[in-house]
């Protein structure tokens, strides 16, 4: 599957939480091709102090890993969702989560993509995020 900006990822922002520089550097390539503008951060201390910098930080996504070093993934969600920066979450993780874990973790506007995986695969949870409703930010 080529990646192909879409009318509605182009010119959106996007924050992308990953601590290997590698998989890091290829999704933000990624999303970069699909449309969006990457705001990167290579631990989930660094996404946490991008959004508290800038009060008014507003993403339409977070990707971000599940364990990271000097806070997790879900940390970052939770803060992200208490500040009202982003109502959109893909979640990447190299330990796989059983379907009852998973269920509990993720919540509405949010989806899980187990890592490796292939860009194809990345795009299709993506759409599948991107084309859900968002209830309305205050």
């Amino acid at each position: 599957m080529t990646p192909q900006a879409s009318s509605k990822t182009e010119h959106q922002k996007a924050l992308l939480a990953e601590d290997d520089s590698l998989i890091r550097e290829l999704v933000a390539h990624y999303l970069e091709k699909l449309g969006y503008e990457v705001s990167q951060a290579a631990n989930g201390a660094v996404a946490l102090e991008i959004l508290e910098t800038d009060p008014d930080a507003s993403f339409d996504l977070i990707v971000t890993d599940l364990l990271m070093p000097k806070a997790s993934g879900e940390t970052v969600i939770k803060h992200a969702k208490a500040c009202g920066a982003c109502q959109r979450f893909l979640i990447m993780s190299g330990n796989p989560i059983g379907p009852q874990e998973q269920a509990q973790r993720l919540e509405a506007n949010s989806r899980y993509i187990e890592k490796p995986f292939t860009f194809g695969d990345f795009e299709s949870k993506l759409h599948s995020l991107v084309d859900d409703p968002v209830a309305q930010r205050a």
